[in-house]
């Protein structure tokens, strides 16, 4: 019984909206603001566009370069933002991060020139995320009070 319940508690976790009351709640506790949440998404999307838009392929790329072409993308952006008047510090953890999660869905899939909906769906998943007002499940809410944390360590103030 208590494999089960386990089970239906994760499905819960991964599929059931929370009410706005809730969110309110959880973003209000978080000290989650609506104006950093469009700042912080603007700065993941800008930088996947970075990424989409210069790389020149697995064909001419390895794994050290695509890693290197990550740290130039990752470098234009944060210059991107200072022309702005926004600057970020401490950007290490932010950065590992980004690193981390294009390695793993972006940089390491196969024949992604040809499935345009991966570039799509990542920039989907992102600008959701730091949608202050669409619904989201538990899990989502933890993902995003997650970055939305190492965000606003690296925000310079």
């Amino acid at each position: 019984m208590g494999s089960k319940d386990n089970t239906l508690d994760f499905l819960s976790y991964i599929k059931n909206n929370l009410s706005e009351h809730t969110l309110s709640m959880l973003y209000d506790a978080n000290k989650v603001k609506y104006d950093r949440c469009q700042l912080y998404s603007d700065f993941v999307c800008s930088l996947l566009h970075i990424v989409f838009d210069t790389y020149m392929g697995d064909e001419f790329t390895n794994k050290e370069e695509r890693v290197n072409h990550f740290n130039w993308c990752w470098n234009k952006n944060i210059d991107n933002f200072k022309d702005e008047n926004i600057h970020f510090k401490s950007l290490d953890e932010l950065k590992d991060y980004f690193k981390e999660f294009l390695i793993e869905v972006y940089y390491n899939i196969e024949d992604k020139e040809t499935k345009p909906y991966i570039k799509e769906n990542l920039i989907s998943l992102w600008e959701y995320l730091f949608d202050f007002k669409k619904p989201k499940t538990q899990a989502d809410v933890d993902s995003f009070i997650e970055i939305y944390n190492i965000f606003e360590k690296s925000l310079k103030k």
